[in-house]
């Protein structure tokens, strides 16, 4: 017997919700006192314990949407939404075993600076900065998008003006938190959030346990009797349906979420400011390690709302069963505590994600995109770090701008342009440069530009954008391609473009650039 699918927020959520969003308030103060603290480039003379870096980088890699995205999916998908949940654990398993010590030997803040050991000339910088760009831009709307709509549902807010009022406020907050806190400052906040996201999904996931008895089988029975699809709701299939294009889609969508996840840009300068040496090893143990924890915890939360409201009442509420976690928390503990504290570490990992990202983009376009030459008397970091701050207001109001009318759009377009963009052109990248000594200037420019103009044709004609209810222009046809995610085209051909850019390259490549990696010294500011 399924409980009735509805959100009344309980009497205390409000003084909860206030009293968080102050303590919240504290906490930035606090991450912004202190010159080094608060710069956006801080020195690496004050290196943070590797456990609290590893839970920094498996907090930035577990974005709001991803949250909330991944208990939807198993609650209307259910093997399909858990697969989704492997991908993301594969990609933090990639980053440790492929780029992290690498990237963390090379130094720097960004990927071009990393590269920059290799690959010194302009072009590649630039290259870097634009996909860069081009990924963090829609992942910052998607986010922002989110949880302004998100915040108006439960503030029972439900015209286009509140939406518009909550994305604007929230983009505020985000933009102040990147400014005044800096990468470290809000790496403070990034570790208090995944330390109360533990908490908070821990308490869910016990109470569901605890509803049907500490028994999985009885859970896994429950929600496939929930989900009116019975042992199908246990298999592949419910997602993309059967047949040739839906398995496509399937393992397209698995190694697009976990190649994207590896080389996130706001992922990977997390690494790049992780302690050096043997201590990067066991950062990233933490970071896997607490990963597997929490997509554990939401694969339960996940079963839990399937089997408690059932996967049709969540369907009828939000088809993309994203309030999932908030509407099954409420059942569970009806009138407590718990449904204000999981809104709001919703809320507070929204924020860091979208401030980290953010960061990333504004430290490259001041390290990758903008001249390295600047005016006499303001060489060095502290001319960078004034005009990182100022790129993160720009790129914050971009953003903010960009996520208001975005609030009425299909949000999955934006993501799937991000992760097959990140998968695409940069997971490429690093993977030839740290691994194949032949991979040239010409292989990486081809990769990444040719990668990345591919990805948005395929993208343009595909179901996303037309011939569905639910692409973005559902009144026109004209999508060529069944293929809801082209990963599965642009990721190979992002590497065999950066094979052929090299094999054609008639320059010879040096041993020494190709060294300079596994030799080089972690420097704040690599070479130019």
């Amino acid at each position: 017997m399924t409980a009735a699918a509805s959100f009344d927020a309980p009497d205390s959520f409000f003084a909860v919700l206030t009293a968080f969003l102050g303590l919240c308030g504290c906490l930035w103060v606090v991450s912004g006192v202190g010159d080094d603290d608060a710069a956006m480039f801080p020195s690496r003379s004050r290196e943070e314990p590797a456990w609290r870096s590893g839970l920094v980088i498996s907090g930035a890699a577990l974005s709001a949407v991803t949250l909330m995205a991944l208990i939807g999916l198993v609650a209307l998908t259910g093997y399909d939404g858990m697969m989704l949940s492997l991908g993301v654990v594969m990609g933090i398993v990639l980053l440790a075993l492929l780029f992290a010590e690498p990237l963390r030997r090379a130094g720097g803040y960004t990927v071009g600076d990393a590269l920059a050991h290799r690959f010194p000339e302009r072009s590649v910088r630039l290259a870097l900065g634009v996909v860069t760009l081009c990924v963090c831009i829609p992942y910052m709307v998607l986010q922002l998008s989110a949880i302004g709509s998100l915040s108006a549902f439960v503030l029972g807010l439900t015209s286009s003006g509140a939406k518009t009022a909550c994305i604007l406020v929230i983009g505020c907050l985000v933009v102040s938190l990147a400014v005044s806190g800096g990468v470290r400052g809000t790496g403070r906040v990034q570790l208090v959030k995944v330390l109360v996201l533990l908490m908070v999904m821990a308490a869910a996931a016990v109470l569901v346990l605890d509803r049907f008895g500490w028994n999985p089988e009885r859970l896994l029975g429950a929600a496939a009797a929930g989900s009116g699809l019975g042992n199908a709701f246990l298999g592949p299939g419910v997602q993309y349906g059967d047949g040739p294009t839906a398995a496509a889609n399937r393992f397209g969508q698995l190694i697009t979420v976990a190649l994207a996840v590896c080389c996130l840009p706001h992922v990977t300068m997390r690494v790049l400011g992780a302690p050096a040496g043997r201590a990067t090893r066991t950062a990233m143990r933490w970071a896997v390690g607490q990963l597997i924890a929490i997509s554990a915890l939401l694969l339960i939360i996940g079963l839990g709302a399937a089997a408690i409201l059932g996967s049709p009442a969540l369907s009828k509420v939000d088809p993309t069963g994203s309030i999932s976690l908030l509407l099954v928390a409420q059942v569970l503990n009806p009138g407590g505590l718990l449904v204000s504290a999981v809104f709001s570490v919703v809320f507070l990992t929204a924020l860091t994600t979208v401030a980290d990202v953010m960061l990333a983009a504004a430290t490259s376009v001041a390290r990758d995109l903008l001249p390295r030459r600047p005016r006499p008397g303001t060489e060095g970091v502290p001319h960078q770090d004034r005009l990182a701050r100022w790129a993160a207001a720009v790129v914050g109001a971009v953003t903010v701008a960009v996520s208001l009318p975005a609030a009425g759009w299909n949000l999955l377009v934006l993501s799937t342009l991000a992760m097959t963009l990140a998968a695409s052109a940069l997971t490429p990248a690093l993977a030839y440069t740290f691994l194949w000594r032949g991979f040239t200037r010409r292989g990486l420019l081809w990769c990444v530009y040719g990668a990345g103009a591919l990805t948005l044709a395929l993208l343009a004609v595909s179901p996303l954008i037309s011939g569905s209810p639910r692409a973005a222009f559902p009144d026109l046809d004209f999508h060529m391609i069944a293929l809801v995610n082209p990963g599965l085209v642009t990721i190979p051909a992002g590497f065999a473009l950066g094979w052929l850019g090299s094999i054609l390259d008639r320059r010879a490549t040096t041993v020494a650039q190709y060294e300079n990696l596994a030799t080089a010294v972690t420097s704040d500011d690599p070479p130019r």
